[in-house]
């Protein structure tokens, strides 16, 4: 198995950051446990570099910048990777984590097979952000991720445009439907900045229209889950 190249130390950035007139004051306990999250994520990240090359076929001993994972209180949402190509030039992979999610949800270690799956894609362009957030949840959900884990859409409100899990569950039903190498294709296509909707139907025989009502019909269809 291809080895990551070792990130830089993974860290918990703790400042400076301010919320209001005050800075966010950390007691040792939660900086322990701040840098011991950012230890299991720099693992995962480790283990499942190849398993992500592997899923979208791409060469084991294809070159990789190293990637430095940061927990810090300076971001506010989950965890989001900067550059990794959509035009970020040479610069290293970051993948930032919020530290007050990580402490919330210290057993959500695959958002990194996410957010590094989003360094292995290194797409010239992020458009669009349903389809490429689609692709990344695909590897993490039916990759990575237990298969009791796995999404189960609600056809009601479901759509294979509402990106992330949704998306992801929907690429996996058209790649066992019609094509096992459609996200692997759809991949090489962004890669190549030469990606266009019409693609669903050079690939499948379907437009994506046609596909995403299919879906839903099989979804109406499945079984509840209990």
């Amino acid at each position: 198995m291809v080895e990551l190249p070792k990130p830089s130390a993974p860290s918990a950035d703790l400042g400076p950051f301010t919320s209001g007139p005050k800075p966010i004051v950390v007691d040792d306990a939660t900086k322990g446990k701040l840098k011991d999250l950012a230890d299991a994520y720099q693992k995962v990240a480790h283990d499942n570099y190849g398993l992500i090359l592997r899923t979208l076929q791409l060469p084991l001993d294809r070159p990789s910048k190293p990637v430095k994972i940061v927990v810090t209180y300076s971001y506010n949402g989950v965890a989001a990777t900067t550059g990794a190509g959509f035009g970020a030039g040479p610069r290293t992979p970051v993948i930032e984590v919020s530290a007050k999610y990580a402490l919330a949800h210290p057993n959500d270690l695959a958002m990194i097979v996410h957010e590094l799956t989003h360094v292995v894609q290194s797409y010239p362009t992020y458009d669009p952000v349903w389809l490429v957030e689609g692709i990344a949840d695909y590897v993490r959900w039916f990759f990575y991720e237990p298969v009791g884990k796995r999404p189960h859409p609600n056809p009601a409100r479901a759509t294979a445009r509402d990106s992330y899990q949704t998306t992801g569950a929907f690429l996996y039903w058209a790649s066992c439907h019609y094509d096992l190498n459609l996200v692997v294709k759809l991949s090489k296509a962004f890669q190549a900045n030469a990606y266009k909707e019409e693609l669903f139907k050079q690939f499948t025989g379907r437009t994506l229209n046609q596909l995403n009502e299919e879906w839903l019909a099989s979804l109406r269809k499945a079984p509840a889950k209990a």
